[in-house]
């Protein structure tokens, strides 16, 4: 429990406790009076005494292999930031907590109880993430739903979260969206201001929120939409579409193109707009509101006479529900940059924290065939899906499961080309007319990887000239001579290709780029600068006057997915509603560019001054924006980098 306090998994401070527990018992037991709460047994001194010491005994022997050194190696070690860790752990205990009582009736013994054995493990943290571990193993819709619902349906949860929520002025259902396939569906209307305010605004965010397609209706996300309705001064709309398995794929897209299309062609009447100036629209989603707003854009580019909106926010999205292990050569090629990923760089093939300083790499064991080495060398990665296969938020299983009860009884689906389901896949003719488009996603979230190609896929549809002919041009370029001698694969030639990428592409390249630059490992570090390399490839000249060719991408250091969700424990997490409070500003007010705080971009326009103009690690919002170098460090040397 200590190390969870600490915010980072450590055998040293377990030591420490373990020890520090058997010396407070020592101190205790000398005692003649027996401790508070124990005196019901003064009468007999030897029984408290012995029942302590036997309880000590067994903590001692569970922590044994810490107190003598032979604890297991640590995953989590350098995984998350250290206040992330901390959110995880009470998260954790909070989802085993209810999940223990989830079958208790009547509903407020149930309430009462889902806190009690939380509370238990809190303390007991290792019960609480062996029992998350086996109830994610065979998760059913309803261990979802009691999950991702219980800061809405438990009345002491719900009172914490409303403490941190931004009070509106204007909080109201409405039925939108009816058609022939599709009910109306309730849509949460936020507003910071008066009815008269209210009914003269012309901006409204419409909002898809996540919850696996199965869960989570907007009143699960009233903190950062409220914080978004403050910072932005629009009406914020979220959609409560129906959800999976009642309402299988299509059906929630289906919905949620119905309510924008009834608030564009009223002009937000509907909601109780008044005046003849044209709304504007931006569309935001968060996790598999994400997927779902982006198949509402391709419902709106395939309609015809329909405006589409101004802007896309996209927060840690799922673009793609082909769950797979490994990525394909041309994945990997959109992704190479400063260094290359080596799984063979660590003693374990699955690590994704640095190497320890005594600890050997496979690389060192490995031999080759010497001479004749590829000349564009294309390594074996993993996805991120599987590289974050022990992260704390989301796994495999879970992911698995949602896109079953997602895609439902429908006939099988074609991951590859339906973009509907995996919007990654999607035609590069759809892909060139979207708006301008802004990503957010955690370093170390599993679906990091469908952010970063899904936004590699939109700037290299809107990229003028492309080189249609790289692909099969690096494909023969991977053609080697066979050779019989077998040499060390450290210091071969293709060691040194693996490790000597390209640190700057030319503003020319076709292809997505976060550039590299020296930043310090260190989350402390905050006096560092980032140069211009650190932004993604412009685009060239003949593009520049195309305002919608604006691309912006974030990676939240040390977070993993759904940061937003834990704005009443986290501290960053509000920094980052601030910040996408901001970026909808910008789309909104139609000033979408690239600016000192916009640290991974892809732009069209450059001031002449960006040049000379120095960027810190942090930017005003405090929140920490992860590079290219940077993630490589921490995971050490590009092990499986989304952006290495």
């Amino acid at each position: 429990m200590l190390d969870h306090i600490l915010g980072k998994p450590s055998a040293n401070v377990r030591r420490v406790q373990a020890l520090g527990t058997v010396l407070v018992t020592l101190l205790v037991t000398r005692r003649k009076r027996a401790p508070w709460g124990l005196g019901w047994l003064e009468r007999r001194s030897s029984l408290w005494k012995t029942l302590l010491g036997w309880w000590t005994l067994l903590y001692l022997l569970r922590h044994m292999d810490d107190v003598l050194g032979l604890h297991a190696p640590e995953p989590l070690r350098e995984y998350y930031s250290r206040s992330f860790y901390r959110a995880t752990w009470v998260f954790t205990a909070l989802d085993a907590g209810f999940w223990t009582a989830m079958s208790v009736r009547p509903k407020w013994l149930r309430d009462t109880l889902s806190l009690v054995f939380s509370a238990y493990y809190l303390v007991c943290t290792n019960r609480a993430v062996e029992k998350v571990r086996k109830v994610r193993a065979l998760v059913t819709i309803e261990h979802l739903r009691v999950s991702w619902n219980k800061g809405v349906e438990n009345p002491v949860l719900r009172f914490v979260r409303k403490l941190h929520q931004p009070q509106l002025g204007v909080v109201r259902n409405v039925m939108l969206g009816e058609s022939e396939s599709t009910e109306r569906a309730r849509c949460m209307v936020m507003f910071d201001g008066s009815e008269a305010e209210f009914r003269a605004c012309r901006m409204v965010v419409l909002d898809v929120p996540g919850g696996g397609f199965v869960s989570m209706a907007p009143e699960s996300h009233t903190e950062y939409l409220a914080a978004w309705a403050q910072r932005t001064k629009a009406i914020v709309v979220s959609v409560d579409y129906a959800k999976a398995p009642e309402y299988p794929f299509p059906y929630a897209i289906d919905q949620c193109f119905a309510v924008y299309r009834e608030l564009e062609l009223t002009n937000g009447q509907c909601i109780g707009l008044e005046g003849a100036e044209r709304v504007r629209f931006v569309l935001a989603g968060d996790s598999a509101g994400a997927n779902i707003a982006a198949g509402v854009q391709f419902r709106i580019l395939e309609s015809e006479g329909l405006r589409g909106p101004a802007g896309i926010v996209f927060v840690y999205g799922c673009f793609n529900v082909d769950v797979r292990a490994w990525m394909t050569r041309s994945e990997t090629r959109v992704l190479l940059g400063t260094e290359a990923r080596d799984h063979l760089h660590h003693a374990s093939p699955l690590a994704v924290a640095k190497p320890t300083r005594h600890a050997g790499s496979l690389d060192a064991r490995v031999r080759v065939v010497s001479g004749g080495q590829p000349s564009a060398y294309v390594p074996l990665t993993m996805t991120s899906s599987f590289t974050y296969f022990n992260d704390q938020v989301l796994t495999p299983e879970m992911m698995r499961a949602m896109v079953i009860m997602y895609v439902g009884p429908n006939a099988r689906p074609d991951f590859r080309t339906d973009y509907y389901l995996s919007p990654v896949v999607a035609p590069d003719h759809l892909l060139a007319r979207f708006p301008p488009t802004y990503f957010l996603c955690g370093e170390k979230d599993p679906m990091v990887d469908d952010t970063v190609l899904f936004a590699s896929r939109i700037r290299n549809a809107k990229q003028p000239n492309k080189d249609t002919n790289a692909d099969s041009n690096n494909a023969q370029a991977d053609v080697s001579e066979r050779s019989d001698r077998y040499c060390a694969y450290r210091g071969s030639a293709l060691y040194r290709r693996r490790h000597s990428q390209p640190r700057v592409r030319t503003s020319s390249s076709t292809r997505f780029y976060i550039g590299s630059t020296d930043v310090s490992e260190d989350e402390d570090q905050r006096a560092s600068n980032v140069p211009r390399a650190l932004r993604m490839t412009q685009f060239d000249e003949p593009q520049a006057q195309n305002s919608d060719a604006v691309i912006k991408v974030k990676l939240v250091a040390g977070m993993s997915h759904g940061f937003l969700q834990m704005y009443s424990l986290l501290p960053e997490a509000r920094r980052v509603a601030a910040m996408c409070g901001e970026w909808l500003d910008e789309l909104l007010q139609g000033a979408h560019s690239i600016s000192p705080y916009s640290r991974c971009a892809s732009a069209v326009r450059i001031p002449p001054s960006t040049d000379k103009l120095a960027i810190n690690v942090m930017d005003r919002y405090g929140v920490e924006i992860v590079s290219a170098a940077n993630m490589v460090r921490r995971r050490g040397h590009g092990l499986a980098d989304p952006l290495s």
